[in-house]
């Protein structure tokens, strides 16, 4: 059995390389019912991957999964009584063991909600039991030729793996469905931008009102980016939201011209303002911001970025960009600075009373794609 320190590198070596997946081992894993792919194709956040625990069985992986043998030293192997072997094929030692976490039946093509749409479109499951799903389909940024380099949130619609918009009345039947799993104690709803005012906040509302009344103890987060009129939050909390996220997602004013052009508009001072509030509204540890790391950027200048975040008691979700199949390839993480971004982070934690283990839904609590908690539980 592993403890939380060996958790924690292994974790973050996983997020930072992924596994190579060799294809012809796929029939295989399907004689012995086991279902693997490389993953979605597509979505706002980390892509083309899927979730695993650890050795120990509590601690939670999204791995990328790679075809081409040269992106990753990591090669997933036979399946042995439940865990796949993993090897570093580097120094042909043992890397460790993972348990891949089955998709739940509903992803099944006969699952559809009353209006006739296959479930799977409607919410996924990221990992054991975070139910989540992109309420609206498209970007104003994307429209205007200015997307997040990282985002690929309009190319699910291309590749037909999800609808433009999803409604209540839909997301309750597949809620419904997922609880019968067990697979939905909390659940995540992201948007891409819209080109009013509110920014998608008034279509939040509208969906968590719905949800709420027929599912009122499900904790839900949802994920919006800063907005001038701080109301919208207060309206949010109103609407059933428990946790929020407001996704700054780059550090660094060069880099986030570079790589968020659209939202690059936004200042850090509104940034900020947004944080307040939401922390006033939601509460302390219920409020959180995407941040990606891997640009090359100075670990240094990145870790005071990090500090400033912490201090005014956002929950900083920091985890390694990814490249998205079919776009172009981004850079790779180096894994050892991930490693002392997140000790430093963990340390900057404690010290301001930022406590991620607190949060109640969301990206943070389900915790797959960073390994900041588990860096706050080794620290």
């Amino acid at each position: 059995m592993i403890d939380i320190e060996t958790a924690f590198i292994q974790k973050t070596e996983l997020l930072c390389k992924g596994l190579y997946l060799d294809s012809e081992l796929i029939p295989q894993y399907k004689e012995q019912g086991i279902e693997i792919d490389f993953g979605r194709k597509g979505g706002a956040g980390p892509s083309g991957g899927r979730y695993f625990l650890l050795e120990d069985e509590l601690t939670l992986v999204n791995v990328a999964l790679w075809n081409n043998s040269t992106k990753t030293s990591l090669f997933l192997k036979e399946n042995n009584k439940g865990y796949f072997e993993i090897i570093n094929e580097k120094n042909k030692r043992r890397f460790g063991k993972l348990k891949l976490i089955q998709n739940p039946q509903f992803y099944n093509p006969e699952f559809k909600t009353s209006d006739g749409i296959p479930m799977k479109k409607i919410a996924l499951v990221h990992g054991i039991d975070c139910l989540a799903s992109t309420i609206y389909q498209k970007c104003v940024y994307w429209a205007c030729g200015e997307a997040c380099t990282f985002c690929g949130i309009e190319v699910s619609l291309q590749n037909d793996a999800t609808t433009e918009e999803k409604n209540a009345d839909q997301m309750s039947e597949v809620i419904n469905a997922a609880k019968k799993e067990g697979r939905c104690a909390h659940m995540t709803l992201t948007s891409g931008t819209d080109e009013t005012i509110d920014k998608g906040a008034n279509r939040y509302v509208e969906l968590l009102k719905g949800i709420k009344i027929n599912h009122p103890n499900l904790p839900i987060h949802i994920q919006i980016e800063a907005l001038e009129d701080l109301e919208y939050i207060n309206k949010l909390k109103e609407a059933g939201a428990d946790t929020i996220g407001i996704h700054i997602e780059v550090l660094g004013e060069k880099l986030r011209e570079e790589i968020t052009p659209g939202k690059f508009s936004i200042s850090y001072n509104l940034f900020e303002k947004n944080w307040r509030h939401a922390i006033d509204v939601f509460g302390k540890n219920q409020v959180s911001s995407y941040i990606l790391t891997g640009f090359g950027e100075s670990k240094v200048d990145f870790l005071n970025d990090v500090e400033k975040i912490i201090s005014i008691g956002v929950i900083p979700y920091i985890t390694p960009v990814r490249s998205i199949p079919g776009k172009k390839d981004l850079p790779t993480t180096n894994f050892h600075d991930l490693v002392d971004i997140y000790r430093e982070s963990a340390v900057l934690m404690k010290q301001y009373g930022v406590n991620p283990l607190e949060n109640k839904a969301g990206c943070v609590k389900c915790g797959g794609c960073s390994a900041i908690k588990e860096a706050f539980k080794a620290s």
